[in-house]
């Protein structure tokens, strides 16, 4: 007589053990998808024993789920997700609960806490439970729900109740009447994964917590501004942001300090205290801190600050925990091609003191014309702290830096500011993190502060989707900007202000596949951003109507009709849908003074289960590391068009992808995190790609790089870069 397999339960209970009950749940996993349940049934024979766990059994499965992914069969990440799923579900029983007995519970044992959960009565939340769609859990992979327990749900949370916990806040901004209503529709782009939410709104919104995403702050050139940035840059990271440093302002090396010739450290031990702040305050205690420092390519301590990450210069210097920024005027582009042409850096404190000029806070054509003048003073004797290179062997420095780490990102300074819709007031000096996110900043008065959101774009069921989804987003970030914390003062009136928020592209590379076009199709990037637009703006004026315009919209290009007459020139909806748009900002102005940028999402994609932001995916199927080990990834699309994720983004030549770039900035009003690979691998790729990256960036009206990753002759293709959570969209 054969021994009785006994299987403990969660609730430490035994019984014998049933494969019955274990079919079953396999077949559930299996429900509808094109895998065979018997496969995973004969893996998990092998591993029965006496005492088993239910728990065991469920990671037993998942293991074997995961074993069994393949590019071929890569819908058993789909099954792994499932049986972890059903173990969260066995583990918490909540969607056993009464949706209002639920709310109770996590407010009193203090999971959630943000007011506006309160703003529901009793039949309004029985409203709400009806709605609630628990088997959308099963539509997650095993990766999506991995980066959901690690990163974004609460103790004993489940994935739909945060959905409706993040519905119920964002629509308790509404009016009574409305407020249910909107709650509903924020549930079901939510849930059904039509609109991504950033990390830090799926992370803090039911704890009342900072939900913005991107900052930028400006340091002036005294120690209480510096001291006073620090410690803003040291409390943001607290709270989970990512943020971007200008220090255009700071005096150079070798400037005066308080009457001493020469004494100034220039801007190198400053970076060294946001270095450490990176450090030592993680985001919310979840990651190390995300800092971008940005200095323009006419600082005379620009040379030093490109090797603050190389093997070459002082290491007392080296930064390694910053990511660099280089800030590139048009004349700089221009200069640079001619191998005799000078360079001049200044120190923007004596510029300032002798010529009474701001370089800082100037680009163009008024840029170019200080630029001269400054370059005329220098060699008539008036500035001493000033540094020339041959403009292209400092170019090329800056290439050599890129093949060696990756970055500085570049910000292109006149092609921003050029399209800044906010232009009549002030000057975008910089790019956030990602540098998909900037807008007018001031030292110490007003720090750059945007919400983002993404549309999950290869999940629409049309083109004209796009339009109604990206109405839902705007409101939901517009209603963020009431319901978030800002950790510093300066973004509350940044906020106020200019009412900034980030609509972005989550897997662009998942419509191209969806509609079977090449992600070089220029002409259908520029449809999918136009479409998202239009919907941003149409909703943004409705919200001027109900609430008002943001307080800066006089003399904007919003205004002046600058941008729709821009949107005009490149439209391809029908001919005077833009001139009607005009007409309705005329009456009634517009609530938010940019509305799209398309961030990374490298976070976010993963819960998603999407391709990450608007640039080609690696591959197609991948192994994502996490803390459980490794978790298969799959492309949307990839089992009805796998011919279209076969070309990763190390395959592209530059100009491909800047000119597709292009196409999305006509219909993005800020930046994209357009990211670059040069892979020494294939054939006819060489060193000058490198250049051509930044070269057909500028010419083709890019408005920033991200990171250029040069792969070496040998080495593979890997997937993922580290970047801030925050800015992850």
């Amino acid at each position: 007589m054969s021994k009785v397999i006994h299987v403990v339960k969660r609730s430490g209970k035994r019984e014998p053990y049933d494969v019955v009950k274990i079919k079953e749940a396999i077949e559930l996993a299996c429900d509808e998808l094109e895998v065979n349940p018997l496969v995973l049934e004969s893996k998990f024979d092998e591993f029965i024993f006496d005492g088993i766990t239910t728990k065991q059994i469920n990671q037993n499965l998942i293991h074997h789920a995961i074993i069994l992914a393949t590019p071929e069969e890569p819908e058993w990440a789909l099954v792994a997700g499932r049986l972890k799923t059903m173990g969260r579900w066995a583990d918490t029983k909540n969607y056993d609960l009464d949706f209002d007995e639920y709310m109770d519970e996590m407010l009193q044992l203090g999971e959630y806490s943000h007011p506006g959960l309160y703003a529901f009565s009793q039949p309004e939340l029985e409203i709400l439970d009806s709605h609630l769609v628990p088997e959308r859990d099963m539509n997650h992979s095993y990766a999506s729900v991995s980066t959901a327990e690690g990163k974004y749900l609460q103790k004993n949370e489940l994935i739909q109740h945060m959905f409706m916990a993040n519905s119920m806040i964002i629509g308790s901004i509404e009016s009574p009447e409305t407020k249910l209503e909107f709650t509903k529709t924020v549930y079901e782009s939510l849930s059904n994964r039509k609109i991504s939410q950033a990390t830090p709104w799926l992370s803090n919104l039911r704890q009342n917590g900072n939900i913005s995403s991107c900052f930028i702050l400006e340091m002036n050139d005294n120690l209480d501004s510096i001291m006073d940035n620090v410690k803003r840059c040291a409390t943001i990271s607290k709270l989970g942001g990512g943020m971007g440093v200008f220090m255009g302002r700071v005096r150079a090396l070798g400037s005066d300090l308080m009457g001493s010739d020469g004494k100034a450290g220039g801007v190198f031990g400053w970076i060294k205290f946001l270095n450490t702040v990176a450090v030592t305050v993680n985001q919310a205690g979840k990651r190390a801190g995300a800092i971008t420092v940005a200095l323009p390519m006419w600082h005379a301590d620009i040379s030093g600050f490109l090797d603050l990450q190389t093997e070459a210069g002082d290491p007392r210097q080296k930064c390694y925990d910053i990511k660099p920024q280089v800030c590139v005027n048009d004349i700089f582009m221009r200069l640079k091609n001619n191998p005799d042409q000078d360079w001049h850096t200044f120190c923007p404190h004596e510029v300032e003191d002798k010529l009474g000029i701001k370089l800082y806070n100037i680009w163009g054509d008024e840029f170019e014309s200080a630029y001269a003048k400054c370059v005329e003073a220098y060699q008539n004797g008036l500035l001493k702290v000033v540094r020339v290179y041959n403009a292209k062997e400092l170019w090329i420095k800056f290439l050599q830096v890129v093949v060696e780490t990756g970055m500085p990102y570049v910000f292109w300074t006149d092609t921003v500011n050029r399209m800044n819709p906010n232009k009549h007031c002030g000057m975008i000096k910089c790019a956030n993190l990602c540098v998909e996110s900037y807008s007018n900043i001031e030292a110490d008065v007003e720090g750059h502060t945007c919400n983002l959101a993404s549309i999950v774009v290869g999940r629409m069921d049309s083109l004209d989707e796009l339009v109604v989804q990206a109405r839902i987003a705007t409101r939901i970030l517009d209603n963020g900007i009431e319901l978030t914390r800002p950790p510093v003062e300066i973004s509350k009136v940044h906020n106020q202000k200019y009412r900034t928020i980030g609509v972005g592209i989550q897997g662009l590379h998942d419509i191209f596949a969806k509609f079977n076009k090449p992600y070089t199709d220029e002409k259908f990037a520029m449809q999918v951003a136009e479409l998202i637009e239009y919907g941003c703006v149409l909703e943004s004026i409705e919200l001027a109507k109900e609430r008002g315009a943001y307080p800066a919209f006089k003399g904007s290009m919003w205004d002046t009709g600058e941008m729709t007459r821009h949107f005009t020139k490149y439209s391809q909806l029908p001919p005077g849908t833009w001139d009607a748009v005009q007409v309705q900002i005329d009456l009634h102005g517009i609530r938010n003074s940019q509305l799209t940028s398309p961030a990374p999402n490298t976070s976010s994609s993963m819960f998603m289960d999407a391709a990450a932001g608007p640039m080609p995916v690696y591959a197609g199927f991948f192994y994502e590391d996490n803390k459980d080990g490794k978790a298969p990834v799959y492309a949307m699309h990839i089992k009805e068009n796998p011919l279209n994720y076969s070309r990763g983004i190390g395959t592209y030549y530059p100009a491909e992808l800047t000119k597709t770039i292009r196409g999305l900035q006509r219909f993005v009003d800020t930046g994209i995190s357009a990211e670059f690979v040069i892979n020494m691998n294939l054939p006819g790729v060489d060193a000058k790609w490198v250049w051509d990256v930044y070269e057909e960036s500028w010419v083709n009206e890019n408005k920033c790089v991200y990171y250029v990753r040069t792969i070496k002759e040998g080495e593979s293709v890997s997937g993922k870069e580290e970047v801030c959570a925050a800015c992850s969209g």
